[in-house]
């Protein structure tokens, strides 16, 4: 049975029992924004909560972990239905609430726990009729994301960063009561698994998930989760070069290219948190030279304990780190290759040392995107970088020398077995054939 279906046959059977079934949240918003939603939330005022479980229970097995929030989930249909309640914080932990369940509550009195106006606009699930007590439909036409009145928005400081996230993927913009309230709600006392769940939603299903971290700026909101980030406000960069300005813009225009190429690659998430990282060592390494002109020699290298400082702070996987210390490492490699139409055999080698050849190419094309400068120039780097990663993939397909090769050539067994076979590798690499380069690779002490 479809969602459509099993949420209409529900509703009709809450009607029956003389109450309503209301649409809520993300279904509702989306729904207005024709956005395709799989997650279905409902709220049934009017009915005990012993009758709607018993109800329930005719549709499938019910999930009943969440039943003293008033909360049932019909297990596999991807369905919550709820009952109309009232929080109260009563500590610092996100499950700390007091929670009162009140199947009587009025629709306007249900609403006034969420976060936001176009989250609080309910839609009848058998009249199809909207009821939008705080103005959430006006607000979704108008682009402005408005958190909701009263003293509860405060009470979640999750809140800044969904608003965040919510502002990049539906283009809304926070007005400026709700940036003011943002700035009072300190995010210290969030777990990481909280704040990189909404950091991904941005990174993964917004087109301009800089928007994110801008809104987060703009409420003083990147401290302390992304701190190193926040330490490249400000930072000059080389106008010859960097046209954009500053380093946090170039990063944020960097991120936006990003999300145009995201989905050719293999792991979207880590070469989105790469990309965020990249240059995060331009704020250690940012000086004048002796002509005054601004320069961030080995940012590269400096940024590597940065990168992870920052990706470990949001409990991120020892993978996701070496794979972003790893282009961080190694992007600016790519751009002089480029500049100096370096030989294919140095690309080939430079992109060995890469966890990702290709995803390190596309990021060295969206760091060119992101310096402000005519796209044309991006567009001949990216042709040139291309078109070596081929030459790379198809260097990496031939025969390389195997351990016996080598120990037939006269290479002892034991360290120097493993370093003669990563120079035979990189001979061949070179061009080399397997043989030639087993035979030259013995020879090296």
């Amino acid at each position: 049975m479809s969602h459509k279906a099993m949420i209409r046959q529900i509703a009709q059977r809450v009607d029956a029992l003389g109450g309503q079934a209301l649409l809520v949240g993300g279904c509702v918003r989306d729904g207005l924004l024709n956005i395709p939603c799989y997650d279905i939330d409902c709220e049934v005022h009017g009915v005990a909560p012993e009758a709607l479980s018993a109800l329930l229970r005719e549709f499938g097995e019910i999930d009943t972990s969440g039943e003293r929030y008033g909360i049932f989930t019909i297990r596999g249909a991807g369905i919550d239905i709820a009952l109309p309640r009232r929080e109260r914080r009563t500590g610092p932990g996100h499950k700390d609430f007091e929670v009162e369940i009140d199947p009587d509550m009025n629709p306007a009195q249900a609403a006034a726990r969420r976060d936001f106006t176009v989250n609080a606009i309910m839609r009848d699930a058998l009249t199809g009729e909207y009821i939008d007590p705080y103005g959430g439909i006006q607000d979704l036409e108008d682009g402005v994301l408005r958190a909701m009145p009263g003293a509860h928005f405060e009470e979640d400081p999750l809140r800044v960063l969904r608003g965040a996230q919510f502002a990049a993927r539906f283009h809304l913009e926070p007005d400026a009561h709700t940036i003011e309230r943002m700035k009072a709600m300190p995010l210290d006392r969030l777990s990481s698994v909280r704040v990189m769940d909404e950091t991904k939603k941005a990174l993964l299903k917004a087109d301009q998930p800089d928007v994110f971290f801008r809104i987060l700026k703009e409420a003083n909101a990147l401290e302390p989760w992304f701190h190193e980030l926040n330490a490249l406000d400000g930072v000059p960069q080389n106008p010859k070069y960097h046209p954009e300005g500053d380093v946090f813009e170039h990063t944020m225009l960097v991120l936006r290219a990003a999300a145009e190429v995201r989905s050719s690659v293999q792991d979207p998430l880590a070469f989105m948190l790469a990309c965020l990282v990249h240059d995060l060592g331009k704020a250690v390494s940012t000086k004048k030279n002796e002509k005054g002109a601004w320069q961030s020699i080995g940012h590269e290298r400096t940024g590597v304990p940065l990168a992870g400082e920052l990706l470990m702070r949001l409990g991120l996987p020892k993978s996701i780190v070496a794979y972003a210390q790893n282009m961080c490492a190694l992007h600016m490699r790519v751009h002089t290759c480029y500049t100096g139409k370096a030989r294919v055999s140095r690309t080939n080698i430079l992109f060995d040392e890469s966890i990702s050849p290709e995803e390190l190419g596309w990021l060295a094309v969206c760091d060119s995107r992101g310096t402000g400068k005519p796209r044309s120039e991006a567009d001949a780097e990216e042709a040139f970088i291309m078109e070596r990663i081929a030459a790379y993939k198809e260097a990496a397909a031939r025969p390389m020398p195997d351990a016996k090769m080598l120990l037939e050539a006269g290479v002892q067994k034991g360290p120097a077995l493993g370093r003669a076979m990563r120079e035979a590798r990189r001979l061949v690499l070179s061009g080399e054939t397997a043989q030639r380069a087993a035979q030259r690779a013995a020879k090296i002490k």
